[in-house]
């Protein structure tokens, strides 16, 4: 009994290696017949694609931030101490009103002290210079003092009314910037904020007695004491890469929805597109700003915003997936399966627009062919897909 044993084990693994080649050939032969009724698709195991008639359309999708169109920082023309603050965040100002009250500094009191007392000097002076030019006037009338003296006198008249009108316009200059040049009022009680623009106040960044400085100098320096915005007219700031802006245009429409309000659908329109790009991070980026059509008070500043642009749509053309495409010395290009060769043929192509998925082909390829979506001379490299595709990268920057 052992002995039949010994001789039916090692029968049994012959016959078990027998099956198993000729299952391998049956296999290898109903991949051989596929092959011959579906092309190459069954040999590529879903790296190839075909051309297709279907829609196509440009979508893209980008974030943004929900800011006012018009807003404005109040700074102090003088440097000092907050004296009183008359609105908080949220109320809604008028052009002109008071916002704030500032105690100015030694110096800076010390100048309008100088100003005041300039310009009741000039108005003095020229009251005086008058009152002598009308009685020398009379006097060369009647023939008492000369042509030469009269013109003297009325030198001094012309300069004292110069030197008046000069320190007035300095005094005005003083009002329209909140200062109260009334020759009555002390120097240390000379200075009131006033809104430069209707709207409503979004950020308060001060206290009462807080110290602030001057922001006569420029714009960049001083104390920012508050902003304020008009809230009825709202935009989005968003940045696009530089890939993406030839699908952008003035005018564009664009869908928006916001986090808080996961249900609603706002509108805009693309009113400014940056004509020069910016660096961010090594990304050159093109700022382009979208007026909110349909704003209301749900949306506040700082709100991120969802945003797709619609792009470019055409209807029945003829289409192949975005990986067929390649782009080599300046020309596109796809590898077809014709049928001549076994390995796929490269021919020039000339395409139009494109989306995440697929690629408008105007010319170079018919319907139902089948092109591969893989580059073939990559293919036969030991590299991995992402090295695969970062030579595939390098080489179009230096194809162009």
């Amino acid at each position: 009994m052992k002995k039949h044993l010994k001789w039916v084990v090692p029968a049994v693994v012959v016959a078990v290696v027998l099956v198993i080649m000729f299952g391998g050939s049956m296999w290898s032969g109903g991949a051989s017949t596929d092959e011959s009724q579906n092309g190459p698709v069954g040999i590529l195991g879903g790296r190839s694609g075909t051309c297709e008639i279907g829609d196509i359309s440009v979508l893209l999708t980008e974030v943004g931030v929900i800011q006012p169109e018009t807003m404005v920082q109040v700074k102090s023309k003088v440097s000092g101490k907050i004296r009183s603050l008359n609105v908080k965040e949220g109320d809604t100002v008028l052009k002109g009103q008071r916002l704030a009250k500032v105690e100015p500094d030694m110096a800076q009191a010390r100048s309008f002290a100088t100003l005041k007392s300039g310009y009741g000097r000039a108005r003095v002076s020229m009251d005086r210079a008058r009152q002598d030019y009308e009685r020398d006037l009379e006097l060369h009338e009647a023939g008492h003092i000369s042509d030469q003296e009269l013109q003297l006198s009325k030198d001094d008249y012309d300069i004292a009314k110069i030197e008046y009108h000069s320190a007035l316009e300095q005094m005005k200059l003083a009002e329209e910037d909140g200062v109260t040049m009334d020759l009555e009022v002390e120097a240390s009680e000379l200075l009131e904020i006033l809104s430069p623009a209707s709207g409503s106040v979004i950020l308060v960044e001060i206290e009462e007695g807080e110290i602030v400085t001057s922001g006569a100098v420029s714009y960049t320096s001083g104390s920012t004491l508050m902003t304020i915005a008009d809230l009825s007219k709202m935009q989005i700031r968003a940045g696009i890469n530089e890939v993406d802006i030839g699908k952008v245009r003035f005018g564009q429409d664009v869908s928006i929805d916001v986090d808080a309000y996961p249900n609603v659908t706002f509108s805009g329109i693309i009113t400014h597109i940056a004509p020069a790009a910016r660096d961010q991070q090594g990304v050159k980026i093109f700022d382009v700003e979208i007026d909110i059509i349909d704003s209301d008070e749900r949306l506040r500043p700082g709100m991120t915003a969802n945003i797709e642009i619609q792009g470019d749509h055409r209807e029945g053309v003829l289409t192949v997936p975005v990986e067929a495409v390649f782009k080599k010395a300046g020309r596109y290009v796809a590898y077809v399966f014709d049928g001549s060769e076994e390995e796929p043929v490269e021919r020039e192509i000339t395409v139009g627009i494109s989306n995440i998925s697929s690629t408008e082909i105007i010319d170079g390829l018919t319907e139902g062919e089948t092109v591969t979506l893989y580059d073939p001379e990559l293919e036969d490299t030991d590299m991995s897909e992402d090295e695969e595709r970062r030579a595939r990268m390098a080489r179009r920057g230096r194809n162009g």
